[in-house]
């Protein structure tokens, strides 16, 4: 089987690149070219080569748990930011594993004032 000058084009600017890329390479394509060089060509296949897509779309299933996460993490972000600002009217400024002393003094009388 022969091939046709197109195909003997092509083999050729791919032997051209490689052996400029990888001498060692071409040293091993010399030798299994002579080992291989009695033996006869297999048989042409056709290779059915479908259409190519550039930028695959994403499913649904794809975008909904990134999509999902972001709105979350706003609405608890939103939250927090009006529990913050719409919270008591003390001065606490302590963190959330202690008390506030103003606040629970101020809800106790003072001793000795009925």
């Amino acid at each position: 089987m022969s091939l046709d000058a197109r195909e003997q084009q092509a083999l050729d600017s791919i032997r051209d690149g490689l052996a400029s890329s990888d001498p060692t390479l071409v040293e091993r394509l010399t030798i299994f070219t002579r080992l291989a060089s009695g033996e006869e060509m297999p048989a042409r296949e056709k290779i059915h080569v479908g259409p190519r897509r550039v930028h695959p779309r994403r499913g649904l299933h794809q975008v909904m748990p990134p999509l999902l996460w972001l709105v979350t993490s706003v609405a608890l972000i939103v939250v927090a930011l009006v529990y913050n600002r719409g919270g008591s009217q003390g001065t606490c400024t302590s963190s959330w594993s202690t008390f506030c002393t103003g606040a629970i003094s101020a809800a106790k009388p003072a001793a000795g004032i009925p």
